[in-house]
């Protein structure tokens, strides 16, 4: 699948010229160039480079033409060759983590529903509570889910242990001062990282599934190994939010009335409580 924001347009551009301009043919008829005229004689880059076969009534030897795609949403149009875009995220099912996409289309994926965490079913998920995303183009994301995100509440930096390789992924999350580190449990071709993540770390909390991916990489034979899916998955979270409670009861004494858990509890607990819970619940 590719982006709905990715558009197709054939240009036109000079081999000559030192800084290769692209224009699309659409707007070509509203130029005054030269390029298709005899009146390219005239112009300066043919002329540092002048063929004496070259007709002479036009168009310029030089002149080319090729089609480019470019994204339909971004406020200036980049022209990229039509065979790299297919490779690039807009060609394929990454396109749902683009910076741009998110900010244009805003799906909805519900972090909370009642009182129960939302776990999205094309998502797996790891007993640490991280999700994978693996799409049919042989590319994967990963990052917390909705139960971690609420635990950790607001997320004061974010650092990344690894940016590629063949790596167990893992991040560290500093919360209240506190630094915590999240690995995905199984390994994966790491590409790349959520870079945005460094400058706006609140998208862990208010878009786990979406913006607030950790990890790009591709697939490798073990990197689904152990995770859950479907009703497996959601029983288990349904599961985790009981010990959540059981837990916080024992540490804190105080009676949970079997709702959710508050949000953001290392602000809530002691640092040897916040600590201890996250390598209950969190830690492998």
């Amino acid at each position: 699948m590719t982006c709905p924001f990715l558009r197709e347009a054939q240009v036109k551009y000079c081999r000559s010229a030192a800084v290769r301009k692209l224009i699309p043919l659409t707007l070509a008829v509203q130029t005054d160039e030269k390029c298709g005229t005899a009146q390219y004689t005239s112009c300066s880059a043919y002329a540092a480079r002048r063929e004496e076969d070259a007709p002479a009534f036009g168009p310029c030897p030089y002149l080319r033409e090729s089609l480019m795609q470019y994204c339909g949403a971004a406020p200036v149009a980049k022209f990229v060759p039509y065979s790299e875009s297919l490779i690039s995220r807009c060609g394929n099912d990454s396109f749902r983590y683009c910076e741009v996409y998110l900010g244009m289309a805003h799906p909805s994926v519900g972090t909370q529903r009642g009182d129960e965490i939302a776990i999205p079913a094309w998502l797996r998920y790891s007993p640490n509570h991280m999700w994978l995303d693996v799409t049919d183009d042989g590319v994967c994301h990963a990052g917390i889910d909705a139960f971690l995100s609420r635990a950790l509440g607001k997320v004061e930096r974010v650092s990344y242990v690894w940016q590629k390789g063949v790596r167990r992924p893992a991040a560290v999350l500093t919360v209240n001062g506190i630094d915590l580190e999240v690995t995905f449990p199984n390994s994966l071709m790491l590409t790349g990282c959520n870079l945005y993540l460094r400058a706006d770390p609140s998208r862990l909390a208010t878009d786990p599934y979406t913006s607030g991916w950790l990890f790009e990489g591709t697939p490798l034979e073990e990197t689904a190994r152990g995770l859950m899916e479907g009703e497996a998955a959601r029983h288990w979270m349904q599961r985790e939010q009981a010990r959540m409670n059981e837990f916080l009861q024992q540490q804190t004494g105080c009676i949970a009335d079997g709702g959710m858990f508050s949000a953001g509890l290392p602000r809530v607990l002691e640092r040897e409580q916040a600590l201890a819970l996250f390598h209950e619940f969190f830690y492998l």
